[in-house]
């Protein structure tokens, strides 16, 4: 018989291999979530999209809807990243807003699963949803603040931006072109949401494009 100790070889290698297959599950869990959402994905679905034993799903997460929060919580913490980034390095909330914009269009086109499960999530999962708007609300209420945006209504001006958005990850994710001009346009419409004026729009896009 063998024992493993604790500064065994063996026993340093097991967070790595447990990270490993948390890893595993989380890419596959945000397949499945993409394709069927938190109601209709199973734990064998899971399990064998990740291609372990059921039994080790649960090692990782006691159920599903555990899953379904470790995925959101990382979806959540890049979307909150990017704009605590952009808030230390980019004073002007309308090129923030481009940049945000930015980045959820490469996710669809650069990490598609992770921009299906995003998707698919801020429909079917109302918190992941709420804490969505609420990181981009507060984008858009220091604009309005700052004056770079029209005094409208935040919550309206957030579904909007939000939905145009998230139209634009469906499109990437469908394969259909994204050519650079398209982007360019989408930008455009992303300014004219959150009330820039158009004759701003160039030197702004000219700074991210």
């Amino acid at each position: 018989m063998t024992f493993v100790t604790s500064d065994s070889p063996i026993a340093a290698g097991y967070p790595k291999k447990r990270a490993r297959t948390r890893r595993q599950l989380m890419n596959a869990g945000m397949t499945v979530l993409a394709q069927k959402g938190p109601d209709g994905a199973t734990v064998g679905e899971i399990a064998r999209e990740a291609r372990v034993a059921t039994g080790t799903f649960y090692n990782h997460f006691p159920s599903i809807n555990d899953l379904v929060e470790a995925v959101t919580n990382e979806l959540t913490t890049g979307v909150q990243i990017g704009r605590e980034t952009l808030d230390q390095i980019e004073n002007d909330p309308a090129v923030r807003v481009l940049v945000g914009t930015g980045q959820l269009l490469d996710l669809a086109q650069d990490d598609p699963e992770s921009a299906r499960a995003f998707v698919s999530l801020l429909a079917t999962v109302p918190h992941f949803r709420d804490r969505v708007r609420s990181i981009i609300g507060g984008a858009i209420a220091d604009g309005v603040t700052a004056g770079r945006f029209a005094e409208r209504d935040v919550d309206f001006t957030v579904d909007a931006l939000l939905g145009s958005v998230v139209q634009w990850m469906r499109t990437t994710l469908s394969d259909e072109a994204n050519e650079q001009g398209a982007r360019s346009d989408q930008f455009r419409i992303a300014l004219s949401i959150v009330g820039v004026p158009a004759r701003a729009h160039g030197p702004l896009l000219r700074r991210v494009v």
